[in-house]
């Protein structure tokens, strides 16, 4: 099996820095209809509540995708398990791109709110993070034993048997919290943030319990 290359990785992802750089030279070139402070940050009742100088709104978003991307580039070559990222690196390439274009659609909904237009943010990023949980339920089952993707608890790294069980029943869980957030856009504002804090909160507790206990189940055999 072919080893992980960067430059191989770099090639497959030509779109998405084509698409970053793009989404950069736009924020420029449109700068002067946007406003001096920029909203970017937003309550849970849908208010801005935070504002930024203008060419931090148009950078930092765009910017943070790159970093996401550069980081999940080089992770692979660092991991002491690296000899595992090829065996999943097809779901890898689809979760780096979810998150990068996740990152750049948030910009995108940032400037357009800037501009004027008749945005709802709070409902729009709910629905995207649910669609982004439910992804990553969907590939979680797949991802191979590594020290840096995934649920990663002192004991699905310590154990290969109890990283494959929790990230079976992680993926399904994940799947549900995706489509419980999904559907709380319908409800009020406040429900909406409640039912995706505990949506959350409650996979990652439930993840992390299991693997505790199934990997003391496997070592008191």
């Amino acid at each position: 099996m072919p080893r992980y290359q960067i430059k191989t990785e770099l090639k497959q992802d030509w779109y998405l820095l084509l698409l970053i750089v793009a989404i950069l030279i736009g924020g420029l070139l449109i700068a002067p209809a946007l406003p001096e402070n920029m909203a970017t940050h937003w309550n849970i009742d849908g208010k801005a509540d935070g504002y930024s100088p203008r060419l931090t709104g148009i950078l930092m978003l765009p910017l943070l995708a790159l970093g996401i991307y550069l980081m999940m580039l080089v992770l692979p070559v660092i991991d002491p398990r690296r000899e595992n990222y090829p065996n999943f690196l097809k779901v890898y390439r689809v979760l780096r791109s979810v998150l990068v274009l996740f990152m750049l659609g948030l910009h995108l909904l940032t400037i357009g709110y800037n501009l004027g237009y008749p945005i709802q943010i709070d409902r729009i990023v709910l629905l995207g993070l649910g669609i982004l949980l439910t992804l990553l339920g969907r590939f979680l089952p797949q991802i191979k034993h590594n020290y840096f993707v995934g649920i990663r608890t002192p004991w699905t790294l310590a154990s290969e048997e109890v990283w494959l069980k929790t990230h079976q029943l992680g993926g399904k869980l994940f799947m549900g919290a995706g489509i419980i957030i999904m559907l709380s856009f319908f409800l009020p504002a406040r429900l909406r943030f409640w039912f995706t804090i505990g949506s959350v909160i409650g996979v990652s507790l439930v993840t992390m319990v299991y693997s505790y206990l199934f990997y003391r189940q496997q070592n008191n055999q």
